[in-house]
């Protein structure tokens, strides 16, 4: 039984969720509530980059990344009310260069306007990461957070 679907996709070089939307209509028409969306979208600080709005508008439960959400007030206001959360790879993020400095990562302002994330790896077996304990500790001390934000 499928019950999700994930979609990573390097969005800046290759095709859009757009590309898959008639796929994605498919199943879900077939499949119903029962089928739930997590992709992969906004790891990109390009203009042209649209993949948030795409994922938002399909009903994502999960967004990986979504670095580019901090850009649009309204989409924060629709991942909020949609109760999305967006996966976040605060070490993942800095060593692919999408980040200079962990203290001005998009997340910070993010959890400050009440949008909910997961702090996660990203790309283990690449980065030979061991869990998520590096990345939890950056975000604590980059992002100010205190013992109660980590639960």
């Amino acid at each position: 039984m499928v019950v999700g679907f994930d979609l990573v996709n390097e969005e800046d070089y290759n095709e859009g969720l757009d590309s898959f939307l008639d796929l994605f209509m498919e199943y879900k028409q077939r499949l119903g509530d029962k089928l739930q969306f997590f992709f992969h979208a906004g790891e990109s600080y390009s203009k042209k980059n649209k993949e948030i709005y795409d994922a938002v508008l399909l009903g994502t439960k999960r967004i990986g990344h979504g670095l580019a959400l901090a850009k649009s007030p309204l989409m924060i206001d629709l991942v909020k009310k949609n109760n999305i959360c967006l996966e976040v790879c605060p070490v993942s993020n800095r060593i692919l260069g999408y980040v200079g400095d962990l203290r001005c990562h998009p997340a910070r302002g993010l959890i400050s306007r009440g949008v909910k994330i997961s702090i996660n790896p990203d790309d283990q077996g690449f980065f030979d990461a061991k869990g998520v304990t590096l990345d939890y500790i950056l975000a604590y001390l980059a992002w100010g957070l205190d013992l109660a934000d980590l639960h």
